[in-house]
């Protein structure tokens, strides 16, 4: 800020030496070009608001002297340079980094500034027309080109602020996804076991494999925690969390009453994102399961590939049905549905039978 200050002290030094030099009159023009030159270079030269005030401020300055100065009109041209520069530069500044309506407010009074300074000097002419016309035809080709740059610098930035809200916003989803998928997966089941015990009658045995079953529950939930917040503090083009099919029997050791699996073993080589997918219909269904109908006295995980379909992964079971169920599922499913659906398959979740059936294809090519 010293520096633009400097400078800026410098630049009006030398606008001033013509006004000194000069007759009296010079003064007024040259006192404007000064201080337009100062709304556009010094950083919030009228305070917090600068941002709107300056090319308001300098704008209205500018349109007061092309209305109101009767002096020697040949002395304008010494200083006219210097304030068309500097209303350029508030018009790019306003329609650049204002929101819409300040921006288009401030930067249609500075942008008709700067057509008309021209005219301060034409319309006094012997012929005003031809001059003014000149005037004009020379002015345009600038003002029109700082309009762009300043209309392409806001495209630019907007796209560039949207982008950042994007990559925040699939950054908060994705942690959601994990939180849900893995720490409440865990919670939910730790809440179940404890609510079980409550009601059975106590056996030291059976209490000893419950607190095992308990901790070792406790301990992947701190885990999957961990691993979401090393993903907070990962570098923005570190690889995502995948799961692969091969974790599907591991998952279900989770479960006391281990869930039927039907996998083929000659599964072709899918893509990572594919197979994640896959692993997480199958774990939001079991815990779904798990949640809505822990009564459920055979679930099924049943994986197949299809040449001309792609990889189907089915979650069932034979109820009860699940009583707190939505219709196409809560806030797991749903996002799920989106996941699915940007890699070009589809999830269906409903009632099957007297269970529930969760049913997801995912192509493959």
């Amino acid at each position: 800020m010293t520096v633009r200050r400097a400078l800026t002290a410098v630049a009006a030094v030398l606008l001033l030496v013509p006004a000194v030099l000069g007759p009296p009159a010079g003064w007024i023009p040259g006192g404007t070009a000064v201080l337009v030159l100062a709304l556009a270079a010094l950083h919030r030269p009228l305070g917090p608001r600068s941002p709107v005030l300056a090319p308001v401020a300098a704008a209205l300055l500018s349109l007061a002297v092309d209305a109101g100065y009767f002096g020697d009109h040949g002395l304008e041209l010494l200083w006219m340079p210097a304030e068309f520069a500097a209303l350029l530069a508030l018009v790019v500044r306003a329609v650049r980094r204002l929101p819409a309506r300040p921006a288009w407010a401030a930067g249609a009074l500075t942008t008709a500034a700067a057509l008309a300074l021209p005219l301060r000097f034409a319309l006094r002419q012997p012929v005003p027309l031809d001059a003014s016309v000149a005037g004009l035809v020379i002015a345009v080709a600038p003002v029109a080109t700082a309009l762009g740059a300043a209309l392409y610098l806001r495209g630019q930035d907007d796209r560039r602020a949207r982008a950042v809200r994007d990559a925040r916003h699939e950054q908060r989803l994705a942690v959601a996804r994990d939180l849900h998928d893995y720490v409440a997966h865990e919670l939910t089941g730790i809440l179940l076991e404890v609510q079980a015990a409550q009601v059975s009658g106590y056996d030291p045995d059976e209490n000893a494999r419950l607190l095992t079953r308990l901790e070792a529950a406790g301990q992947r939930a701190l885990a999957s925690m961990d691993h979401t917040l090393d993903t907070l503090r990962a570098p923005d083009d570190a690889a995502p969390r995948r799961h692969a099919l091969t974790e599907l029997p591991a998952l279900l050791d989770h479960f006391p009453d281990r869930p039927a699996l039907h996998h083929p073993a000659d599964l072709p080589a899918l893509p990572p994102a594919v197979e994640d997918a896959a692993y997480r219909v199958a774990l939001e269904a079991l815990t779904n399961i798990r949640r809505h109908a822990p009564a459920a006295d055979r679930i099924t995980v049943a994986v197949a590939h299809h040449p001309g379909t792609g990889l189907t992964v089915t979650v069932t079971d034979t109820g009860p049905a699940h009583p707190h169920a939505r219709p196409g599922g809560g806030t797991g499913l749903t996002a799920l549905r989106t996941r699915i659906a940007d890699l070009g398959g589809e999830l269906t979740a409903g009632p099957h039978g007297t269970g529930w059936r969760v049913a997801a294809t995912l192509p493959t090519a």
